[in-house]
């Protein structure tokens, strides 16, 4: 009976160090492989929702609800006196509102990739450094001025 106990123990403490060994040995090789300066010290931060009436042949066709995210480095957005959020969306409305190639058929099509490049590109030149790293999408909705009934959006 001493035995079989004796080798059950012995069974158990080479299958823990093995695995162990393992796992340990499989953590260092995950750990060499990342690049993760890119991400060290930036914050992500969301905008407030806005929302642009889209205005065609003299008459609101729709509106756009939209909402941003943004990557900006920690350290220098506690020295800021103005946060970016306001020039982000201050940059969005002016983009937006006075687009003319909005299809206002297929709404999807829209070129986000431009617009957020745009939008970036625009906010750092106002702070004259790269500020914000990275802006993307959290939300971007068309609703056309006839699925809006007493002042809601239908629901289908």
């Amino acid at each position: 009976m001493i035995k079989l106990v004796a080798v059950g123990l012995w069974v158990c403490v080479v299958a823990l160090g093995s695995s162990y060994v393992m796992a340990s040995k499989n953590a260092d090789a995950a750990t060499e492989g990342t690049d993760s300066t890119y991400f060290e010290g930036l914050d992500y931060r969301k905008t407030g929702n806005i929302t642009i009436p889209m205005i065609a042949d003299k008459a609101i066709q729709g509106y756009i609800l939209a909402q941003f995210v943004f990557t900006i480095d920690g350290k220098v957005a506690q020295k800021l006196q103005v946060p970016p959020d306001p020039f982000i969306l201050d940059e969005a409305f002016r983009r937006l509102y006075s687009t003319d190639g909005f299809n206002f058929e297929e709404p999807q099509r829209f070129d986000l990739t431009a617009l957020t490049s745009s939008i970036r590109d625009a906010v750092n030149a106002r702070y004259g450094q790269e500020l914000v790293h990275e802006l993307l999408v959290e939300q971007f909705d068309y609703i056309a001025k006839k699925d809006i009934r007493n002042g809601r959006p239908e629901v289908q």
